[in-house]
């Protein structure tokens, strides 16, 4: 079973995305996939920009990070980047813009997605959307639920 974690990054997005499509890190770039982005994480940074100025304004974080590592041999790469695939799709549900990229480059493979804090559907924040209610049905719990149903 994966373990995950969420962070928000309110300064650093484009050094992130930077840092995370790294080729040494990610077997020559084959492991990484956007969704309603570019592949360069520089353009992916304005890409992202773009759908945030169509945004309601009103908030300070950026972008969405989270980390889904296993344990050592648990998983390969590629079927890493499928699991990936498939949590993004089930918890950002097609609306928020991503970058996914699976690193092997320690002795357990794990994968970065840093998500579009704004929706490109309705222009609103990821935490007006999703994260309210009750501790037990906010974002990270729901998060790691996921995780755990698609490993």
């Amino acid at each position: 079973m994966a373990t995950t974690k969420l962070f928000a990054i309110k300064t650093t997005e484009f050094k992130v995305l930077a840092y995370i499509v790294n080729a040494e890190k990610t077997d020559g770039s084959r492991l990484i996939f956007t969704y309603s982005c570019s592949f360069d994480p520089a353009q992916a940074n304005r890409d992202f920009e773009a759908v945030r100025a169509g945004g309601t304004g009103k908030n300070t974080v950026l972008s969405q990070h989270f980390i889904q590592s296993f344990k050592p041999g648990e998983i390969t790469p590629e079927r890493a980047l499928e699991v990936g695939k498939e949590l993004c799709s089930k918890f950002l549900k097609d609306e928020y813009q991503y970058f996914l990229a699976v690193h092997t480059d320690t002795n357990h493979i794990h994968l970065h997605v840093i998500f579009n804090n704004v929706s490109r559907v309705n222009g609103r924040t990821f935490e007006t959307n999703i994260n309210q209610g009750k501790v037990k049905e906010r974002t990270w719990k729901k998060l790691f639920d996921l995780s755990d149903e698609v490993c």
